[in-house]
């Protein structure tokens, strides 16, 4: 572990350690004698079955669209292809199936170094139906990837690229086209091949009207899904594709109320926790750990010894989509006690972002907050942590729900001696040496060098999802059977670098869980330490991962700071030198590709 001069004097050690076994035994014990995938660290870089042998479904899904609710898990497993948890279920001995050579049979999981690697399938054959969707027939899945033109949004592709992310569309259409090649040979696809066609968005991030005609430009390519998306028009983006049944994938529909998703269900489909899953974490952590009492993480002295004073900043977009959310934040923050003083909404506009910045630093000032807690993208801290500087301010800092805020690349971009002022709830995972990230262990596993583009831990798990999802549908694919797939996916991860992946219904969230990610784990930024970021530029200024990056669902976080481990510099993390045992799997020989 990298390590700095301890903050404080607390001694808290590494947390508990979670079963270990494989993903969907652990999912057997869960569902008694029955019985995540992917998306990791999912998000745009731009801000914001039958078991007669066929290995197929019955196909008609195991519930109707927009019924509101998930199906009993023994329901979604016996209607699904045959895995080790059917085989189970129908008193059948696994070990008399033959899962074929891409199936580790110790484990139940497919040949891929990764711990979200889903259940094996039994081998396909047979009629896989032909057409059974818009973008699929008996040969091809067609699947759009839609990318940003950096020319048409400069000020924010010089942003990311100066935090060192590459933005270049070549490399990147190289690296996607290389993981459909080999989750082609890895996945059962039933006897259909996943074609990648990408799109070039024609207007920025934030253009709601070009992103309602790219919608429509690639309705009429009629693939069966499309992945990535404008971002701060996501919601426009997404709803227009799911109007004309084409299934938005993770980066297609970013950070979306629930609402919104499910409006538009069954196509809508997102990487990390909904925007209204994340406002509860972020609440239980905040009322747990910087509720009202003194204001100790303070930058300022004076202000230590001053009680809390509360305000919220907060992103939405033109259309105010994120405003329910916002109200959600503040009746969830009501609970322990926590009344903003004042809120501050934003549009993410870069051209005024100073400008905007010193109004709103004017503002909390005067109004004597001495907490900001964050609630947006994560090229705004920037310029307010900046101007906090210059208006000799300073606050507490406390990240809330946010798009890639929780990541050193971004972090680098504050004035580091204002954003140590705090913590924040991160759904991201203590990080390894670059490398060893789970999407670029891939590739290098499966080609023996890097990808040729250093945001494959961005480009990577939305394929990863797709093929999952059409892995657990079984032969009859349309975006009914796609969600079933998805739903009945044994959750998998949990360890220090590797999130408690989950969607539908596995007892953790209330309702239908729409957002892929389940856990999170508690940082703070430490601006004199010096490593990797998650594209492998060296620099200094790192998050530090509390407890060793020790992860909690929902109900599980413990009520006091020296507990959780915030600021015990010793216990804490900045980057792995290996990954840690319990994220560990077997090195299989690569596929022939």
């Amino acid at each position: 572990m990298t390590t700095t001069e301890e903050r404080t004097g607390s001694t808290t050690g590494p947390g508990r350690r979670r079963d270990r076994r494989p993903p969907w035994a652990r999912a057997l014990r869960r569902y008694g004698p029955v019985t995540s995938v992917v998306a990791l660290i999912a998000g745009a870089v731009v801000i914001f079955g039958g078991g007669d042998g066929d290995g197929g479904g019955d196909g008609d899904g195991a519930a109707a669209a927009g019924d509101g609710g998930v199906p009993p898990m023994e329901e979604l497993i016996r209607s699904g292809p045959m895995t080790p948890q059917k085989a189970e279920l129908e008193g059948i001995d696994p070990d008399e199936i033959d899962w074929g050579p891409n199936c580790d049979t110790e484990r139940g999981t497919i040949k891929l170094v990764s711990v979200y690697a889903p259940p094996c399938v039994e081998p396909f054959e047979g009629d896989n139906g032909g057409a059974t969707s818009p973008g699929v027939t008996a040969d091809e899945i067609k699947i759009v990837q839609y990318q940003s033109d950096p020319a048409l949004d400069p000020l924010t592709a010089a942003t990311i690229s100066q935090a060192g992310a590459d933005v270049d569309p070549e490399s990147a259409r190289r690296t996607t086209q290389a993981y459909v090649d080999l989750y082609n040979a890895l996945f059962e696809t039933y006897g259909r091949t996943v074609v990648v066609e990408h799109y070039t968005g024609t207007g920025a991030g934030d253009d709601v009207e070009k992103a309602r005609a790219d919608a429509m430009a690639i309705a009429e390519m009629e693939p069966f899904a499309v992945i990535g998306g404008p971002a701060q028009a996501s919601s426009v983006f997404a709803a227009e594709l799911a109007s004309r049944g084409i299934v938005c994938g993770p980066g297609c529909a970013t950070a979306l109320p629930e609402h919104i998703v499910e409006e538009n269900a069954p196509y809508l489909w997102q990487a990390l926790q909904t925007p209204d899953q994340g406002v509860v974490a972020a609440s239980r952590a905040i009322g747990n750990y910087a509720g009202p009492g003194k204001a100790e993480l303070a930058g300022d002295p004076a202000m230590r010894e001053r009680d809390r004073v509360y305000a919220i900043v907060h992103y939405d977009n033109a259309s105010g989509d994120h405003q329910p959310v916002f109200e959600k934040f503040v009746d969830e923050l009501a609970e322990y006690g926590i009344e903003p003083a004042i809120d501050v909404e934003f549009t993410l506009d870069l051209s005024r972002a100073q400008e905007n910045a010193r109004t709103n630093i004017s503002r909390l000032k005067e109004a004597g907050v001495t907490t900001i807690i964050y609630y947006g993208d994560p090229i705004t801290p920037s310029s307010l942590t900046a101007e906090a500087t210059a208006q000799d301010y300073w606050p507490e800092w406390i990240l809330g729900p946010s798009l890639l805020m929780d990541t050193t690349i971004f972090g680098r971009l504050t004035d580091g001696q204002q954003w140590r002022n705090g913590f924040g709830v991160s759904t991201n995972p203590a990080r390894t040496e670059f490398e060893q990230m789970d999407s670029f262990r891939i590739y290098e596993w499966a080609y023996g060098e890097p990808p040729p583009n250093n945001n494959a831990r961005v480009i990577e798990p939305p394929i990863r999802t797709m093929f999952t999802g059409i892995h657990m549908a079984g032969p009859n694919l349309t975006p009914e059977t796609f969600r079933d797939g998805m739903w009945r996916t044994p959750p998998a991860g949990g360890g220090p670098t590797t999130p408690h992946v989950s969607w539908g219904d596995h007892g953790i969230w209330p309702g239908v869980d729409w957002g892929g990610n389940d856990d999170g784990t508690l940082i703070w930024w430490d601006p004199e330490a010096v490593g990797e970021d998650e594209v492998g530029n060296v620099g200094v200024g790192m998050y530090r991962y509390a407890n060793g990056g020790e992860r909690f669902l929902p109900d599980e976080r413990p009520a006091s700071l020296e507990e959780v481990g915030l600021f015990d510099v010793e216990s804490s993390v900045t980057v792995y030198d290996e990954v840690p045992e319990e994220d560990r799997v077997p090195d299989y020989p690569p596929p022939q590709l």
